[in-house]
């Protein structure tokens, strides 16, 4: 699953990633950029990737150096980049001002090793009707429950939040 995400990520910071410069300074940048080779700019990553950020052995990587200086990268659409959440934040503020502060605000917390229903999903036989006090779960015994068994926790996630709504 995390591997699936990491491709679309990579693929969504692909496509939608732009370079932004001031419009002074274009020229000379696209010149920079035109000029510097692929190994110079392999060579400055390396170092960078080492900690070292400042040292430039010839006029091709201070080119890199100051090019890495005055471009900037823009992410806005990428989900989970910084810049994604800020653009989230600006929407919600916008939201804000046009419809008013929102009135209404619930944090619903399904405690999945306190409820009876989890057992049951799981094949428990149960009479959720006729719940005693002795069916109520113990929290040991339902959290090896809910860790051996994920996709019941998942589901009983998903029947209380539909049911919620």
């Amino acid at each position: 699953l995390f591997t699936a995400f990491n491709i679309l990520q990579r693929r969504a910071v692909l496509l939608n990633t732009s370079l932004k410069v001031k419009k002074s300074n274009f020229a000379s940048i696209a010149a920079d950029f035109a000029s510097v080779s692929a190994e110079s700019i392999h060579i400055v990553t390396e170092r960078i990737s080492q900690g070292d950020g400042v040292t430039a052995n010839n006029n091709d990587e201070r080119k890199v150096l100051n090019l890495m200086k005055q471009v900037n990268t823009v992410t806005c659409s990428v989900p989970g980049t910084s810049a994604s959440r800020v653009a989230m934040r600006n929407e919600i503020r916008a939201l804000m001002i046009e419809k008013g502060m929102p009135s209404f605000f619930i944090t619903i917390n399904p405690a999945d090793v306190y409820n009876p229903l989890v057992r049951f999903l799981a094949g428990a036989n149960i009479d959720i009707d006729n719940l005693l006090p002795d069916d109520v779960p113990n929290y040991w015994e339902q959290s090896i429950l809910v860790a051996k068994n994920p996709f019941v926790a998942a589901k009983f996630f998903n029947i209380y939040m539909k049911a919620f709504i």
